[in-house]
């Protein structure tokens, strides 16, 4: 199935707005230096850790990708390192000077890197939902008499709730970076013994948390929880971090510490192809998964695409094996 001229010349106007450039960092009083570059969420050099002739294994994010998978069946590709997790949001003077102790110095989880993986989620978070606002609002015509199209006031209506609360994350990460207050940032840090094989770095607004209990309902302030699941050391490492003021949030983080340890890591990739968006694999681990796995994680893609989409509270219930990577340590 073909898809119509109105929805590719919708997608074409669409990804103009994730093109847009700007430097988020530009509110701490510190001239921007150098042109705005394409920042990576998840660092290069992690990605090159599973990466195959510099190419990882992902789904497509862009919404053209998306359409043409709603029609002929959602996919991994692989992707260049280059290419993937990329975002026009800091300039190049900040981004070297801000994030300099994650890019720089051995990825060890310490207070200050975690404050800053958090900081750099959010803000990849923060110019999504400001895209896709933008991007909706462009469609709308307030001037005109005749009625909206109900599809763009919806994602007008909650993507500028989304952007408002991930904008109030984001300056208040900002400011505790600043002053050096990074324990006011929560974190759950759980260390594999395996070698890494799935990488996801986001933020995402939990409704619900690893007991199937709610946390929050998106009509209401919400808070987000942002996800990196890296590598240190060659082996992988999941980190949640939070602004510790989100008691939400905090618990999000203690449901998932109180599962069985031989339950942990399929759960968080349970977790990383429900809510992030910026996911890869290794090809050799996504290869290896059988073709009922592969399709499952798929369908999580697939419904979080859709606007329709209305999450089961056991959403992040363990489901599956997907991987066997013992529990090192938690703390």
């Amino acid at each position: 199935m073909s898809i119509p001229p109105e929805a590719w010349s919708f997608a074409e106007r669409h990804q103009r707005f994730f093109k847009f450039k700007q430097c988020l960092a530009a509110g701490d009083q510190s001239p921007c230096e150098g042109q705005i570059v394409r920042a990576h969420i998840i660092p290069r050099f992690q990605l090159k850790q599973i990466a195959k002739s510099g190419h990882i294994v992902a789904v497509p994010t862009s919404l053209l990708a998306i359409m043409k998978m709603q029609r002929t069946g959602f996919e991994a590709q692989e992707i260049g390192v280059g290419e993937f997790s990329t975002m026009n949001c800091f300039c190049a003077g900040h981004d070297k000077a801000l994030f300099a102790p994650v890019e720089d110095a051995p990825l060890i989880f310490s207070s200050e890197q975690l404050a800053l993986l958090h900081y750099r989620a959010i803000a990849a978070e923060f110019y999504q939902r400001n895209s896709q606002l933008e991007s909706a609002e462009s469609e709308l015509d307030y001037q005109s008499d005749e009625p909206q199209n109900a599809r763009f006031v919806w994602i007008s209506m909650w993507n500028d709730k989304a952007s408002e609360e991930a904008n109030y994350a984001l300056v208040h990460t900002e400011r505790l970076i600043a002053t050096r207050r990074f324990e006011d940032i929560g974190s759950l840090v759980v260390r594999f013994d395996a070698q890494p094989a799935v990488m996801a770095a986001g933020a995402f607004r939990p409704q619900y948390d690893f007991a199937a209990r709610r946390l929050q309902d998106l009509r209401d302030i919400c808070c987000y929880v942002a996800m990196h699941l890296l590598a240190a050391d060659g082996r992988t490492v999941l980190a949640f971090t939070w602004l510790r003021r989100d008691s939400a949030a905090g618990r999000f983080a203690q449901t998932f510490a109180a599962l069985s340890r031989e339950q942990m890591a399929s759960v968080a990739v349970q977790c990383a192809f429900e809510y992030v968006e910026h996911t890869c694999m290794s090809h050799s681990w996504w290869s290896d998964l059988r073709r009922p796995m592969r399709a499952a994680l798929l369908e999580r893609v697939r419904r979080a695409s859709s606007l329709s989409y209305r999450r089961s509270p056991r959403c992040l219930s363990y489901r599956i094996r997907y991987a066997g990577w013992r529990v090192a340590g938690i703390r």
